[in-house]
């Protein structure tokens, strides 16, 4: 007698698992050895680690299935119902292809149940219990995660891995925080750092990277990285989780004054000083021969300005009035402007586009590192129940926890900074191309403040010297101003 062909799908959803007798070699001689008892002869197994994220085991589960499909087969073989379906999405794709051929059949084997188009009702609600079980055990782990970590935050420790500048250590039967010896002070160097005007985010990066100074994993630091370091207030004793605050018990290294400094320096905030004058192109204006900034004075109800440097013997040094340079800087606006209405509307539409598509690129990122997240804390969970019953002992559960946290906390850095970022570089060139095509108009009728964002957006540089003005736009204003000269000579305008 011909045996039917089947498929088996073998999954293992924890590391213990694996290495406490229900390995996937294990499940997969046990789906043989039933397979051979009812003249089965099973095609493929397909195999669900647990080293596989949630997206890439559901792959593989429609993978199978497809499979099945393919090749018409009639029945599917696991160990038991939660080794088959993790969700309710699973298990209305299992039922779907049970119904659509009386042929077919799942075989539980430690369930003891072979379901089909046919089944009992009382075994449909067998199925049906345990479906339910199965994700109910998932979400209850997930929970007990998030009570342990509430637990700790309220305690005043932070649930994870620290940033740098800490360790963690076990003290009083506790794992705290405490600062690094050999990495805190390069931390308060950051801060220190960026306060000076010469430094940036990205001069700090190039900095720590040509000293050699590398992240805990042995990596140069990264802007990013950076970043997050700059702006974590786990540093002035206030643990971050999921969105929220709590107050910490952590050792400070860093004052709270120095970093609220930090913070008005990120979000472009500057001290309130008293100033007399107010000239439009203050520290806009470089004298073209020698480099120096060029000065302002207010001379009967105009500004003019001249370089001051090197004790004024610098050969540039000629005087220009401000309203002269503001002449020049409205005639080159005007030449941003796209003389084709069409043109500008397709454009426009053109970039609109690709910051939607790239939008959703960031949505699905960001997904994708929710689902890691939530695969992380539910392994998480599932090593907390295995320290309860006793199956690991405290000295494990706290090095596999530790292991998890450090993953959780990369992969909540990462979700922050896309979260937390702007929309990227398309929008902001999406504003700009706006902005170009009004500036001209715009420029005449607005504050000073206001003329000073138009300038700095659009102009990388404006220099003077020996009576004469050099504009230079910035790059993607000057991309738009070639275009509209091109423009302008197809149409013979």
């Amino acid at each position: 007698m011909a045996r039917e062909r089947a498929v088996s799908i073998a999954r293992v959803s924890s590391k213990r698992q694996e290495d406490e007798g229900y390995s996937l070699p294990a499940q997969k001689r046990l789906l043989t050895s039933y397979a051979r008892e009812r003249n089965l002869h099973v095609l493929e197994t397909f195999e669900i680690a647990e080293t596989a994220s949630k997206t890439q085991q559901r792959r593989i589960f429609q993978h199978a299935m497809k499979f099945i499909e393919d090749h018409d087969i009639k029945h599917l073989i696991v160990e038991k119902v939660d080794r088959h379906v993790r969700n309710l999405h699973d298990a209305v794709e299992t039922h779907d292809w049970l119904m659509a051929d009386a042929q077919r059949n799942v075989h539980f084997i430690k369930d003891s149940l072979v379901m089909h188009q046919n089944s009992r009702s009382q075994e449909w609600l067998n199925w049906g219990i345990r479906v339910v079980m199965a994700k109910n055990y998932i979400d209850n782990l997930r929970e007990e995660a998030m009570k342990g970590w509430a637990e700790k935050l309220a305690q005043g420790w932070l649930p994870a891995v620290p940033p740098p500048g800490y360790k963690t250590i076990t003290r009083d039967g506790k794992r705290i925080h405490v600062p690094d010896e050999a990495t805190w002070r390069v931390v308060k160097e950051m801060f220190e750092l960026y306060l000076t005007p010469s430094h940036t985010i990205a001069t700090i990066t190039k900095e720590f990277s040509k000293r050699g100074i590398r992240t805990s994993k042995g990596r140069p630091h990264a802007k990013s990285r950076v970043q997050l370091i700059l702006t974590n207030p786990f540093y002035i004793g206030i643990n971050r989780h999921n969105g929220k605050e709590y107050p910490g018990k952590q050792e400070t290294f860093i004052s709270k004054e120095l970093f609220r400094r930090v913070q008005d320096k990120l979000h472009g905030k500057r001290p309130n000083v008293y100033k007399k004058h107010n000239p439009l192109f203050k520290n806009l204006l470089s004298c073209n021969v020698c480099g120096g900034v060029v000065t302002w004075q207010l001379q009967k109800g105009r500004y003019y300005g001249s370089c001051q440097r090197l004790n004024n013997k610098c050969k540039g040094r000629k005087t220009i009035r401000e309203d002269q340079l503001e002449a020049r800087i409205e005639a080159m606006l005007a030449q941003l402007v796209c003389p084709s209405q069409r043109l500008t509307a397709w454009v426009s539409q053109e970039l609109q586009d690709k910051k939607q598509t790239t939008a959703q690129a960031r949505e699905d990122s960001i997904q994708a590192l929710d689902a890691q997240m939530s695969r992380l804390m539910r392994m998480d969970g599932e090593l907390y129940d295995d320290k309860l019953a006793g199956d690991i002992s405290r000295d494990v559960y706290q090095s596999k926890h530790d292991q998890f946290m450090e993953q959780y906390k990369e992969l909540e850095d990462e979700r922050d900074r896309l979260a937390n970022a702007n929309q990227n570089d398309l929008e902001q060139r999406l504003a700009l191309f706006r902005l170009s095509q009004d500036a001209a108009k715009l420029y005449r009728t607005r504050s000073i403040a206001q003329k000073r964002i138009i300038i700095t957006k659009l102009f990388s540089s404006i220099t003077y010297g020996n009576e004469s003005v050099s504009v230079t736009y910035s790059k993607f204003a000057k991309v738009i101003a070639n275009k509209s000269l091109k423009t302008k000579e197809i149409l013979g305008r």
